[in-house]
């Protein structure tokens, strides 16, 4: 069952791709939300070393 990453919060669904880290679906949901949000609003809300890992991860999947 997929989730339905336009319905949930910010907050919900940076959790879920903390959780889910090879959901590369979430992960592209994510980032196109925080590329509608003005800067200010994203770096209010976003744990800096956590992102930072979560985008490394990410990246080193897409090298697989």
């Amino acid at each position: 069952m997929k989730s339905d990453f336009q319905t949930m919060t910010m907050g919900e669904l940076k959790k879920y791709v903390l959780e889910h880290r090879n959901d590369k679906t979430a992960f592209q949901g994510l980032m196109d939300r925080v590329d509608a949000q003005p800067q200010e609003q994203v770096y209010e809300e976003v744990n800096a070393e956590q992102f930072s890992a979560l985008v490394e991860q990410h990246r080193r999947l897409q090298q697989d």
